[in-house]
């Protein structure tokens, strides 16, 4: 029983020993290991893991081919891994590593980290260019100062509530569409967020200590409040979308503002232009070009063309081009062009240069105005799709020309039977009574168009008649036959003459002769109907 013991004993103690070795699958990281930190790794080239958790100060193993940082994990007492500018594609969890403060991981090729959710003691965490496409884990991280995770691909962001004592973060060139929600971070003193897709920031109101922001060469349109961020030094949010600048017209401290590439024009930047040192602060050129339009006109018209950048403003000078043909300069935001002929449309592509006095730097360029000179429609530019379902409903006719046709293009309708006239303003036209019209259309007042023919409205079975009360003894009178009453009325629905029946009608209305037109008659309350076109 006693030699049994002590074999126990024995086996147990060679366990626990093999336990204290682990082996390190990076050569490289073994060779730098064995020169720098010999006495833990054992003449089988192992990890003597008591000896490394003995280890303190700082591991500095940068610039040297490592690719897996498997067994730092080991050096628990360590304070500081420098391993940046390698080709590091994995590293373990850094848990144990409970004294670690700093992390050098840059210029490597991570594509993911451990969480550092837990590690009490870090302050600095640099990882930026690697591949990273999340940011990394962080909470629970109280005196964490320093996290540079700028050139990834990183496109979540993470919360960063447990790291109230943060002072600078740096998420540049990433792939961010949000930020996360700083409002917890009342110490950060430096937040760069440059390079993204960000269409938005998160609200910046408690970060009253902030002195640098750069949120440049994102896709904002808007940009938060400022109002509390008084300490601000550096500011910049060029290479954006934005149309309003932030008012920051009393902050005292700036030293460097870079608001160029955006839709800013001279009525956002003169309130600046009147401030001490701000062509020395602030950046401003150049700009987004803006305006821009497409101008359709007929051959022959004059087109009066309009930047509409700055008209309440004065002393700006408008200077417009056609290529790099100046076409007309001056204080008014306008110029004219014609053209007299052409083959087809004659495209014609014009923008202006803005300039201001008070900020003499800054050439504003509109986007390109393009005016195309269209011939006037022929009459077989011209067709029509007509429609009249049954004698009970008037009929109705879309027109539809081939070419330009502008907004305030009229179309006259005539009568063929009645000879009256009727003006609309749309293509789709309704309530049309007669059989057939002749059109015309106005589309400009040097563009008129007869159409060759006449509209004609498809034939339905009707119970139709027509009457003539001249006089001349031919179809003056219509005869209502049969029991009960007929009631007579207009095209506009308005009632001109009720009768007993049988009754014969000689054109007579409740005020005399009616005029020529359409008319319905109701017999017995609808059960039958006749459409008479009184004619003269």
């Amino acid at each position: 029983m006693k030699k049994l013991i002590i074999h126990i004993v024995f086996v147990l103690t060679s366990l626990a020993g093999y336990a204290q070795v682990v082996s390190i699958p990076d050569p490289v990281f073994l060779d730098f290991l064995k020169l720098n930190y010999s006495q833990t790794i054992n003449a089988s080239d192992q990890l003597d893991i008591s000896i490394a958790a003995q280890v303190t100060g700082t591991m500095s193993c940068q610039n040297t081919g490592i690719t897996n940082l498997e067994g730092v994990q080991y050096f628990s007492k360590i304070t500081k891994i420098s391993a940046f500018n390698n080709a590091i594609v994995s590293i373990p969890s850094l848990l144990p590593m409970t004294k670690l403060e700093t992390v050098h991981l840059y210029g490597n090729n991570l594509t993911s980290v451990p969480s550092f959710v837990g590690m009490q003691n870090l302050k600095t965490v640099l990882l930026y260019q690697n591949q990273l496409t999340q940011m990394p884990l962080f909470g629970n991280n109280p005196i964490i100062e320093e996290i540079i995770i700028s050139k990834n691909n990183i496109s979540t962001a993470t919360s960063l509530s447990g790291v109230p004592s943060l002072l600078k973060l740096d998420i540049g060139e990433n792939q961010l569409t949000q930020m996360p929600d700083l409002s917890a971070n009342i110490n950060l003193q430096e937040l760069i967020c440059w390079s993204n897709q960000l269409t938005a920031l998160p609200s910046l109101s408690n970060l009253v200590n902030l002195t640098r922001l750069n949120a440049g060469k994102n896709k904002l349109t808007q940009f938060p409040d400022l109002s509390a961020n008084t300490q601000l030094s550096i500011l910049a949010f060029d290479n954006n979308l934005l149309t309003v600048i932030p008012d920051i017209t009393s902050f005292t401290n700036l030293t460097n503002v870079k608001v160029y590439n955006n839709y800013f024009t001279f009525e956002d930047l003169l309130p600046y232009a009147a401030l001490p040192n701000f062509s020395n602060i602030y950046i401003y050129s150049p700009m987004l070009a803006v305006g821009g339009d497409t101008i359709d006109a007929y051959y022959n018209e004059s087109v009066t063309v309009h930047s509409n950048i700055d008209n309440a403003v004065s002393n700006v000078t408008y200077s417009w081009y056609e290529g790099a043909t100046s076409i007309g300069s001056g204080t008014t935001d306008a110029v004219a062009i014609s053209q007299t002929s052409g083959s087809g449309i004659t495209n014609r592509y014009l923008y202006a240069q803005l300039t201001h006095p008070s900020v003499p730097d800054l050439t504003i360029v509109t986007d390109t105005f393009l005016v195309r000179f269209n011939p006037c429609p022929a009459s077989a530019n011209i067709s029509y799709t007509a429609d009249k379902k049954d004698c009970g409903n008037s009929g109705s006719v879309q027109i539809e020309v081939q070419g330009y046709a502008p907004s305030q293009t009229s179309y006259i309708l005539t009568s063929t039977s009645f000879g009256t006239v009727e003006y609309y303003n749309s293509k789709n036209i309704n309530g049309l009574i007669d059989t057939a019209y002749s059109l015309q259309i106005n589309f400009s007042a040097s563009c008129s168009v007869n159409y060759n023919g006449s509209i004609k409205m498809p034939p339905v079975d009707c119970n139709e008649a027509f009457m003539t009360p001249n006089n001349d003894g031919d179809m003056d009178t219509y005869l209502f036959a049969g029991k009960g009453n007929v009631v007579i009325y207009d095209k506009y629905g308005k009632e001109v003459k009720r009768a007993t029946l049988p009754y014969e009608w000689d054109g007579a209305g409740n005020h005399g002769l009616v005029q020529p037109g359409y008319y319905i008659a109701v017999i017995n309350g609808g059960k039958d109907r006749i459409y008479i076109s009184v004619l003269y």
